[in-house]
């Protein structure tokens, strides 16, 4: 893969990243910092596989104020998520309410305090990162994928509901994120079933909100067992799916 052919693929998810980021700062809409976080995770995505197929280390690197920006998002996001899910489950807490409100208004705050800077950080981490490019072999590529489905895999054949299927998760993401931009070099050495990669790092992570959602429910300062236990209900059919889906992962991966 050619290095033009990585920036063309790269400035369009740019482009799409600094978008929903002026967008948000202009209206403060949710939805649109959502999507920005999207994009970084895409980003990050394209260039850890560029990295690992290539002799130029050191890409991720220039993602570093991105990042920082992502992590500035990820707090506001956070208190957010937290009150739908208080709403969700009709949770009467006012003070947990306040709380999270008060979280969200001065991460909002600081964020537009910072709006142009951040644009301008995005900006100059796009031109660091095209111009440190550079080509990348196409069987590194088949190598690579291979590679990370053979891991998930492993990990798959010994399922556990811990860390270790939240990695594979992580790792499944990767892949399809990258898929568009891989699959002419992928398509003549094996099929990679997209639908079902997808679906399944799908319900793994509602299992993995879920966990996170217990832990909020049944920690200080909420300490609401019922709700807890309502989700732990939820989970346990989630997680009897999961185990279904990933039952002759590699096959079903490649699209046998």
């Amino acid at each position: 893969m050619k290095k033009k052919q990585q920036a063309k693929y790269l400035d369009k998810e740019w482009d799409d990243l600094t978008a929903h980021l002026i967008a948000f700062i202009a209206s403060e809409d949710q939805e649109r910092l959502h999507k920005f976080r999207v994009q970084v995770k895409k980003i990050r995505a394209m260039l850890n596989l560029f990295e690992n197929t290539s002799r130029q280390h050191g890409l991720l690197r220039n993602l570093k104020p991105v990042k920082k920006i992502f992590g500035h998002a990820g707090v506001i996001r956070n208190a957010y998520i937290n009150l739908q899910l208080g709403e969700k489950y009709q949770l009467k807490n006012e003070l947990f309410e306040s709380g999270q409100q008060k979280i969200i208004n001065e991460g909002i705050a600081g964020f537009l305090l910072q709006g142009e800077e951040f644009v301008e950080n995005i900006k100059e981490a796009h031109k660091r990162v095209i111009k440190n490019l550079t080509t990348v072999d196409d069987s590194a590529i088949v190598d690579f994928y291979k590679s990370k489905l053979e891991y998930i895999a492993s990990n798959m054949e010994s399922l556990r509901f811990n860390e270790d299927i939240h990695t594979s998760r992580k790792l499944i993401k990767l892949l399809v994120y990258n898929y568009k931009l891989a699959e002419k070099e992928l398509n003549g050495d094996f099929h990679f079933n997209l639908k079902y990669l997808d679906d399944l790092q799908d319900k793994i992570g509602d299992w993995h909100d879920n966990e996170l959602a217990v832990q909020l429910f049944s920690s200080p300062p909420l300490n609401d067992k019922a709700i807890a236990t309502r989700i732990k209900k939820k989970n346990v059919v989630i997680k009897r799916r999961i185990s279904t889906m990933a039952k002759d992962f590699l096959s079903k991966a490649n699209g046998s």
